[in-house]
């Protein structure tokens, strides 16, 4: 069997979405399935399949988009430029992946609507198609919009021209696909809600490469924390979707009651200038070390003692998976796929989202009860273990792909 993995975005800065993709190909090349990435690299404006070392220029169709596509035959689509900068990068994917060459494969998986509706475009045969939702498209952009515009409303968003659109290529990448594979049961929630028929869907949680992780986490980080103090840990971008300003917030507040902590950050992002003046201006500066990109998270995760993961929205992160796995009592927010990965008190907490408060309480009670933490990361780690194997989220997925070109055979 041949397999595609695709995605419209930059491949290797995708966070979870990237350990996703390349532990699912590593998986699936032990199991004796040739497998293939396709992505995009920013710096360069290529589309390139990765393993092959073979590539091509967006920058080669650019002009002939934009001369075909301009404001005075096509107004209404030029009207808004960030629809009209998608839509002409979806198509200059579609020319780079049919360039490429795409007709081989016996499935492709597509890792997000974008990349679902630009390859189904340009297929010449029946070539099964399975997506994989990691997020909800339309609800990530809306607070993408939230972050210059606090007072909108998802419901306002969702019925504006851009909420449309994005929930279109959602609607449309569901309808092409012989199947989807989501990680939780909210994201399938939300696609069920737009009128995606739940026999589509098969659910596989994301997992971890066990063995890689524990040679990983056994390496030394070469900074350890000041004396006496606890360390609370986040690990992921640095964008508004990831709510750290939230814990900023929180950090804030339970610096007014104790000083026993310091809060780890490893990630970099477009808000990291940002984080810091309100670090800043919270007087909390010095209490917060900015890490930026860690190569090895597993071992930065070994001197964490709370783990927080306080997103807007987040399907299942991996970061969770890694915290639980090194033992950490993880708080994450009561929002979007995150509550179903852990059982209250037992293996995590979940918190209201985007409420400082509530998460700087958590934390105060957290940090004066040692038997607790250690009891909850330890129930975390033996849970994360059992649940999220590499192993079995790979055959499982091949089991998919077998099943999708059975479907496919049947509706040629």
């Amino acid at each position: 069997m041949r397999v595609l993995l695709v995605t419209y975005w930059e491949l290797t800065h995708m966070g979870g979405i990237w350990t996703y993709i390349r532990q699912l190909a590593d998986r699936l090349i032990s199991l004796g399935v040739e497998v293939d990435i396709m992505g995009t690299h920013s710096a360069s404006n290529e589309v390139y399949i990765r393993n092959l070392n073979r590539s091509f220029s967006k920058n080669l169709v650019w002009p002939m988009l934009q001369a075909k596509l301009n404001p005075t035959n096509l107004p209404q689509f030029t009207a808004d430029s960030l629809l009209a900068y998608y839509e002409l990068n979806r198509y200059a994917f579609e020319m780079a992946a049919a360039h490429l060459g795409i007709e081989h494969y016996d499935v492709i998986h597509a890792q997000d609507p974008v990349a679902a509706v630009a390859i189904k475009r340009i297929l010449k045969r029946n070539i099964p198609l399975v997506t994989s939702y990691h997020g909800a498209l339309a609800r990530e952009a809306f607070y993408d919009a939230q972050t210059s515009n606090p007072q909108l409303t998802l419901p306002a968003y969702l019925q504006s021209k851009r909420g449309r659109y994005f929930l279109s290529l959602e609607q449309r990448s569901a309808a092409q696909s012989e199947l989807i594979l989501v990680s939780s049961h909210w994201i399938k929630s939300t696609l069920t809600d737009i009128g995606v028929p739940a026999s589509k869907f098969r659910q596989i949680p994301y997992a971890v490469d066990l063995p890689t992780y524990r040679k990983a986490a056994a390496a030394r980080f070469p900074h350890r924390p000041p004396a006496g103090k606890k360390v609370i840990a986040f690990t992921g971008r640095l964008e508004y979707i990831k709510g750290v300003h939230v814990l900023i917030q929180a950090l804030a507040r339970l610096k007014t009651k104790r000083s026993d902590w310091v809060c780890w950050i490893a990630g970099e992002g477009t808000l990291l200038e940002e984080l810091r003046d309100q670090a800043a201006k919270a007087g909390i500066t010095s209490d917060i070390v900015f890490w930026g990109k860690l190569d090895n998270i597993p071992s930065f995760l070994k001197h964490a003692d709370i783990y927080v993961q306080p997103s807007l929205q987040d399907t299942q992160p991996f970061s969770v998976t890694e915290a639980q796995l090194a033992g950490v009592p993880v708080i994450v927010s009561g929002t979007a796929g995150m509550p179903e990965m852990v059982e209250p008190e037992r293996t995590g907490w979940v918190v209201p989202p985007q409420n400082a408060d509530s998460l700087s309480e958590l934390l105060q009670a957290l940090l004066q009860d040692q038997a607790t933490r250690k009891a909850v990361g330890a129930a975390a780690k033996a849970w994360a273990e059992q649940h999220r194997s590499l192993e079995e989220m790979g055959l499982r997925t091949l089991q998919v792909y077998q099943e999708a070109i059975y479907r496919g055979g049947l509706s040629t």
